[in-house]
């Protein structure tokens, strides 16, 4: 229990739970399901971030030393990224459940990736260039955008389904609501984004490795992602981009970070490999 894999288990069976409970609400289009869904996520979130504060204890230092805690903390912070906007109901009532669904989908299935036997659960101890407080806001800030771009990737997904079918009145009211909110997600995460990937990995990079940026694949894949957001936002804001064009572009813009988080690991060879 001490190393929080027993918490990571509960979150996962969690997620799952919520996840069909997402579904059977909005095949039955029960409210109450719905809400019971929304609960059980919350649960999960909850038993997930115990077994991160354990593990970070068990370890001394922040929790993302190897692929396992890092997968585990990824699998976090979409939720996180769903949970942080109900407060301040940037969430359209009829889009809660549709992309609180996905997010347990996707928080469930990085968990299972998790707890799989190709990732060992073991706490390792710590090599020089992670004890550093630089590498926690580094890691830290660029999930938790991420977190929000995950709400932006599924906001875009549902934009381009949506855009495919005949258009009425409420066709074009719950496209409205996708564009306004793919658009809300990444203004929130674009700062957590870049503060964590470029300047405080910089600082980081410069107290690992001395130097402050050395075109290491998941630094060169972080910075051509980080551009992909500001041509987003760019022609959001300076061309009055809207619809499909921009859709795309958030679809994108996540597909490139999920690589850089997990493909360059595994296909490109540098030095964050370890993590």
């Amino acid at each position: 229990m001490r190393d929080g894999v027993l918490f990571f288990d509960i979150a996962t069976a969690g997620y799952a739970f919520a996840f069909f409970a997402f579904l059977v609400g909005r095949i039955l289009k029960r409210r109450s399901v719905s809400a019971l869904a929304r609960g059980i996520l919350v649960a999960s979130f909850v038993a997930q971030t115990v077994g991160l504060v354990l593990r970070g204890l068990a370890l001394g230092g922040f929790p993302v030393t190897n692929t396992y805690e890092s997968v585990v903390f990824y699998g976090w912070v979409f939720a996180l990224g769903y949970l942080g906007l109900l407060p301040f109901r940037l969430l359209p009532k009829r889009l809660r459940e549709v992309i609180g669904l996905f997010v347990a989908l996707l928080a469930g299935a990085f968990m299972a990736l998790a707890s799989s036997p190709l990732r060992s659960p073991e706490v390792v101890p710590l090599v020089p260039a992670l004890r550093s407080h630089w590498l926690t806001l580094h890691v830290s800030l660029v999930f938790i955008g991420e977190g929000f771009f995950t709400v932006s990737f599924i906001a875009g997904i549902l934009y381009l389904v949506q855009s495919r079918r005949r258009r009425t009145e409420a066709i074009e009211g719950r496209l409205e609501h996708l564009d306004r909110l793919i658009y809300q997600t990444i203004a929130i995460g674009f700062p957590f984004f870049t503060l964590g990937g470029l300047f405080f990995g910089a600082v980081w990079a410069k107290h690992a490795w001395g130097r402050y940026w050395g075109w290491d694949p998941k630094e060169t894949f972080m910075l051509v992602t980080w551009l992909v957001y500001v041509l987003y936002l760019h022609l959001r804001l300076m061309r009055g981009w809207r619809g499909k064009r921009t859709a795309w572009i958030a679809v994108i813009g996540f597909v490139l970070a999920l690589f850089t988080f997990a493909g360059v690991n595994f296909l490109l060879r540098g030095l964050h490999s370890y993590v």
